[in-house]
């Protein structure tokens, strides 16, 4: 599974989990490999700069537990949406866009190792403004979910 994160203006980290062989993601995993690693990091780095980030999260549930109470210790602002609504969900059209470019591109693709190692190029090779359309255009979106009474919009 592959976890990012990105802002306006800045791409962030994204990274395949480190899993041992049938281990799943727990809140406890989460809560290591990202809370307190490269999310971490990401937030105090745009706090340093300025940027007072909002962590979004599909409300899965390795984002609780554990987990909860954390972000609150880091006072983290956060904002929790629906986990099958994309219109409110930047990154499911980033997403769109990767998968797009491996079914073009990378039709041949037969191994995890080689996936994972596409979809990290493709991450890592995203300008820093490259997504800031769909961060801006947040307020827009979450006033045409209230309209369309959380049915489907034009985004």
């Amino acid at each position: 599974m592959f976890w990012e994160a990105f802002r306006m203006g800045k791409m962030g980290p994204g990274f395949f989990f480190k899993l041992e062989k049938g281990q799943k993601i727990t809140s406890v995993v989460y809560r290591d490999q990202v809370l307190l690693g490269p999310l971490k990091t990401f937030v105090d780095e745009s706090r340093s700069v300025g940027f007072e980030p909002i962590v979004m999260e599909d409300n899965a549930p390795v984002h609780e537990g554990v987990n909860r109470e954390l972000r609150n210790q880091l006072r983290w602002i956060e904002y929790e949406h629906p986990p099958n609504l994309p219109d409110l969900n930047p990154i499911e059209h980033i997403w769109a866009w990767i998968k797009d470019k491996i079914t073009r591109y990378y039709s041949q693709i037969t191994s995890q190792s080689e996936m994972q190692r596409v979809v990290l190029e493709l991450w890592n090779n995203f300008m820093d403004t490259q997504w800031d359309g769909l961060i801006a255009s947040m307020p827009a979106r979450m006033k045409a979910v209230i309209a369309a009474k959380g049915g489907s919009t034009r985004y």
